[in-house]
């Protein structure tokens, strides 16, 4: 029966597909690769339809080079995630898992070069961030949106630029920063720390001066991630969240009730900016479209106080763009004046769709 060459399979993708996004194998399918968000199934000889066996070859293989917490947290668990290197080809980030006893996996490819903000297209206003001196800085968005670029980038500007120790907790660890005028240590949670929330804490006594964090999902790492932005350090982190306010009630929410406000305060203490990103298909390829969130005295009044729905924010947003502010809704609807992005698409990933609806048909209105 025909094995999985998982290497082979890979450098011939690279070769077909250079900048691809997700790979699936799932027992049933053809191996598919993700072209500008829609799946498409791969005509390779022998691989029409993988079999159980072809998606346990993969696994075998995977299990036999990851590292051993790695390995024994797929077989006792079902499920794991760590980065995969290929010689030659390129470094992919893994989820392997099983599903009504088979096997499937999901790769996607890592640049071998960190990415820096410029060669994204991400707001000036990322670099400005890089340079806060401590608080904490969110980049959110939903699942593939892009941030862990995003936020490498940013390591990679904070890197370049100034002379400091920076310490990375990640889940796994996929761009790889070479030391330049910073000194940049990366731990793995499950290889050099056993958790985020562990790391976040061995962070505050490592000499850092900025520690990025992988996405925060408990209440445990919320209060750390305050605390060393109280204590001086300059964090970077990430919460998944359509929008901005998306993101913030989702860190709220963490916490009991009757502890929400403490933790507004707090968070209103040393919360310096926050990006919401979601990546779109525009009439010249796909990029992030990003929020933009900073810390003002009406911002801030906002957290502290304030309701945290998603047209709340986009109005306080909307009233500060002089301040270098804008909703997600803005950008659209500056996408969609400048011809990069058509009306319908930028309606249908509207926060507040039948405003932006509105708001366009004015303008064509008033053209005419």
């Amino acid at each position: 029966m025909l094995g999985f060459d998982l290497p082979g399979f890979l450098a011939a993708v690279g070769e077909a597909a250079p900048a691809p996004g997700d790979i699936v194998l799932a027992v049933g399918c053809p191996p598919q690769v993700e072209i500008e968000g829609s799946l498409v199934g791969l005509e390779m000889a022998g691989l029409e339809r993988l079999t159980p066996y072809q998606t346990e070859t993969v696994i075998l293989h995977l299990l036999a080079i990851a590292p051993a917490p790695v390995a024994a947290r797929l077989r006792a668990e079902g499920a794991a995630h760590f980065a995969y290197s290929v010689p030659g080809v390129s470094r992919f980030r893994v989820a392997a898992f099983s599903q009504r006893g088979t096997f499937a996996v999901s790769l996607r490819k890592i640049p071998d070069r960190v990415p820096r903000l410029a060669e994204l297209a991400l707001p000036d206003v990322l670099t400005q961030a890089c340079g806060e001196g401590s608080g904490v800085v969110l980049v959110n968005g939903p699942a593939g949106s892009g941030r862990t670029t995003s936020l490498a980038a940013m390591v990679a500007e904070i890197n370049a630029t100034r002379s400091c120790h920076v310490v990375t907790v990640e889940d796994p660890i996929e761009f790889l920063h070479r030391h330049q005028r910073a000194t940049v240590n990366q731990r793995e949670v499950g290889i050099d720390t056993p958790s985020l929330a562990v790391g976040l804490a061995e962070a505050l006594w490592q000499g850092a001066q900025v520690i990025l964090a992988s996405e925060v999902r408990s209440a445990e790492e919320a209060r750390l991630l305050l605390e060393a932005a109280e204590t001086g350090h300059l964090v970077l982190s990430t919460v998944r969240g359509f929008d901005t306010a998306g993101a913030l009630r989702r860190l709220l929410g963490f916490f009991d009730s009757e502890e929400q406000n403490e933790v507004r305060q707090r968070l209103a203490g040393v919360l310096r900016w926050s990006f919401a990103q979601r990546l779109l298909t525009l009439e010249q390829g796909r990029r992030a479209v990003v929020e933009v969130w900073r810390a003002t005295r009406a911002t801030l009044a906002s957290l502290v106080g304030g309701p945290l729905d998603s047209s709340s924010l986009a109005e306080v947003l909307r009233d500060r763009e002089g301040e270098g502010q804008k909703s997600f809704d803005q950008e659209l609807e500056r996408l969609v004046r400048q011809g990069a992005l058509a009306p319908d698409k930028a309606i249908q990933a509207a926060v507040e769709p039948r405003r932006l609806e509105q708001l366009l048909a004015d303008q064509r209105g008033g053209s005419e």
